[in-house]
Formats: structure tokens, sequence, C-alpha cells
């Protein structure tokens, strides 16, 4: 595996997260650290459905 091969996934699962948990702040009205940990955490299984999703797409 090359380190493109490596990374790319990698980078893509990061800016799904990123954009998941940035609007997960923007909506709920308090910032407390559990909300927080729960808002990451949703935010990581979000963006492993999107990969999944658009790898699912893609390969039609």
């Amino acid at each position: 595996m090359t380190g493109r091969t490596v990374l790319a996934p990698i980078g893509e699962l990061a800016a799904w997260w990123a954009g998941l948990a940035l609007l997960w702040l923007v909506l709920i009205s308090s910032v407390q650290p559990l909300e927080t940990a729960v808002g990451a955490g949703a935010a990581a299984l979000g963006a492993l459905a999107a990969r999944a999703a658009r790898r699912a797409v893609s390969k039609r």
C-alpha cells in the first residue's frame, strides 16, 4: 500500500467527522463535556456511514 492509499481514507473520514462535529456543536444549545463527547462519537459513526455510502455508490 502506498502512502496515498492509506492517507486518502483517513483524510476523508477526518473531513466528514469535522463537518458533522461542527454541525452538532452548532445545533446544541449548551456545550457541556458530555454533550461534546456524545457529539464526537455520533460524528464518528456518521463519518463511517458517509464513507461507506459513498463507496457503495461509486462502485456502480
